[in-house]
């Protein structure tokens, strides 16, 4: 399986880089960086935000790896896959078209990958040892058909420990059937996470997902305690990527979400301190720029993986001074 390596260099460019990025925040940057470490930049891209224009090209760019959804495995391990509203007639009507189109805007290594949610049926398929055979055999004939670098697991959510067991397996034998040179990750919470270790074995990576609904997720003390409380169970520093929220909840817990990109449109982002505001009259808890930045420090510090966000479009560009993707890279790349 792919690692990326951890340099022991790591927290001093952290120190050096991240703590005033003003060279880093051009509203003429395109996308490109030079990285001191490879430190995983994921983000996920959902068909319906990329066809109304809320992908762009640099912010493809500026991540390492993009994970497309818009797959669910059904009860007997095939795969569902989704088809997308086109936008004044603009987009990708497909997931095909949609992988097609974000590789043909790649200017550099970022790989794309498969994304699978686990949708209404996943309990089914991983509880019956045949559809996980199916579903092992799909993802890995999708990979090679569609030419992509691997593949994230998002099934959500494990309660019981039947449950777990059952992931547990199909996660493994997902990873006995895919080449080494793929990449393969599972996406978990810090409120369902107790996968056996020989999943956590089996998998390059897990990303946490460090964030709402709830407002008090959003925290930097709920986000150190939550990875700590994964690490403690038994999933190695090494192997960790964090989440980070590229959109805000409601403070008032009714579960409302507004994508960061509406903030920035609305011009209430004047500070990037700022982690609340008032839009269409309600209060919206959020990470700015300052916030992702500790966040992306403390997993740079711990020597994680790399760092995870929900998702690329709900950011605004990453040639645009406020975006949330340019404050995790500010704290990654060298100042010229």
């Amino acid at each position: 399986m792919k690692r990326f390596i951890f340099l022991f260099s790591v927290m001093l460019v952290t120190l050096l880089s991240c703590g005033n990025d003003s060279d880093n925040t051009s509203g003429n940057d395109t996308g490109s960086s030079t990285t001191d470490t490879d430190f995983l930049v994921s983000s996920y891209v959902r068909g319906d935000f990329y066809n109304r224009g809320a992908v762009s090209v640099e912010s493809i760019n500026a991540c390492t790896d993009v994970i497309c959804v818009g797959i669910t495995p059904d009860a007997d391990g095939s795969l569902v896959y989704q088809n997308f509203t086109l936008y004044e007639g603009v987009g990708a009507a497909t997931y095909q078209e949609l992988v097609e189109q974000i590789r043909s805007k790649l200017s550099g290594s970022t790989t794309v990958r498969l994304g699978i949610s686990g949708g209404d049926y996943w309990k089914m398929m991983v509880a019956d040892e045949n559809a996980r055979k199916n579903f092992a055999k799909n993802v890995s004939e999708a990979l090679l058909n569609l030419q992509l670098d691997g593949v994230d697991l998002d099934f959500e959510w494990a309660e019981t420990e039947q449950e777990y067991s059952d992931y547990s397996v199909a996660i493994v034998s997902l990873a006995q059937v895919l080449d080494s040179d793929y990449i393969f990750s599972i996406s978990l919470d810090p409120f369902s996470y107790k996968i056996t270790k020989a999943a956590i074995d089996a998998v390059d990576y897990i990303s946490l997902q460090c964030y709402g609904p709830l407002p008090a997720r959003f925290g930097y003390d709920d986000y150190v305690t939550s990875i700590t409380k994964v690490v403690d169970y038994g999933v190695p520093s090494n192997k960790l990527v964090p989440g980070l929220p590229f959109y805000g909840v409601t403070t008032d817990g009714s579960k409302q979400t507004v994508a960061y990109a509406n903030l920035v449109n609305e011009g209430l982002i004047t500070s990037p301190i700022l982690n609340e505001v008032t839009y269409n009259n309600q209060s919206y808890t959020f990470d700015g720029q300052e916030m992702i930045k500790q966040k992306t420090q403390y997993a740079i510090s711990q020597q994680f993986y790399g760092m995870m966000s929900w998702s690329l479009g709900t950011d605004v560009a990453y040639s645009n001074s406020l975006s949330l993707l340019k404050a995790v890279q500010s704290c990654l790349t060298n100042k010229n």
